[in-house]
């Protein structure tokens, strides 16, 4: 019905604005578009509490769009296009660890200390990266599950020190208000003689952790706001 009668209204050549079925257009040039209602721009914060802060009110409801991505939305249609408004957006924004990707050693060591949550996994990896030796690593005991990395344990002895794998590690991926998920990693280290060393950390768990924080960003503003929410 709708496209029979813009098809009608196109070869007619009209020039102007036609209300159809509810919704307003504008017609010319052989063409014709929506004339979409005006709406506020919408407010981009970066944090859980900033949400807090706006105080979502009846009518609206919280869309969880990822564990990254947070809008407070009108609940029904607000106009005859079926637009819910967006009145305020939560954007997490962090520098994050570039997973599998491999890192000349004093790069890992800042990214480490800075992106993840420190704890006693991050303390076994930092002591073992910064004790590398420059001349390289040693592969030579390398099944898959610990890999044997030349490094010094002393001032001038240098032994094998297994890494284990896979890791558990909390990197900083969403909202600083809540927990961060912690999820599993291959830690590997490559170089040999004459070869910088460096090292990287691949991904292991599926990306599981997206849900775990969808699901903790829920949890943590189901108990501060009375709004719907939805994810």
């Amino acid at each position: 019905m709708i496209k029979e009668a813009i098809e009608k209204i196109i070869s007619l050549g009209e020039v102007g604005e036609r209300l159809i079925n509810g919704r307003m257009y504008s017609v010319g040039g052989g063409q014709i578009s929506g004339i979409l209602p005006p709406k506020a721009e919408t407010l981009v914060i970066n944090t859980l509490t900033g949400i807090l802060d706006y105080g979502p009110e009846k009518g609206t409801m919280v869309h969880i769009v990822d564990h990254k991505t947070v809008q407070v939305i009108d609940e029904q249609y607000s106009d005859a296009w079926l637009i819910r408004s967006v009145h305020l957006k939560a954007v997490h924004e962090s520098p994050v660890f570039r997973f599998g990707e491999f890192y000349d050693v004093e790069n890992f060591i800042i990214a480490m200390q800075s992106m993840f949550v420190q704890d006693e996994t991050t303390a076994l990896i930092l002591k073992v990266v910064g004790n590398v030796k420059d001349e390289g690593v040693s592969n030579f005991s390398d099944d898959g599950v610990t890999q044997k990395v030349t490094a010094k344990t002393g001032i001038s002895i240098v032994g094998s020190v297994a890494v284990p794998n896979p890791v558990t590690l909390r990197p900083y991926r969403t909202f600083m208000e809540i927990d961060q998920p912690a999820s599993t990693f291959v830690f590997r280290m490559k170089g040999g003689q004459g070869e910088q060393p460096k090292c990287a950390l691949f991904e292991a768990d599926g990306r599981m952790w997206r849900l775990v924080a969808i699901n903790t960003i829920r949890d943590w503003l189901a108990i501060r706001t009375s709004v719907r929410i939805i994810a």
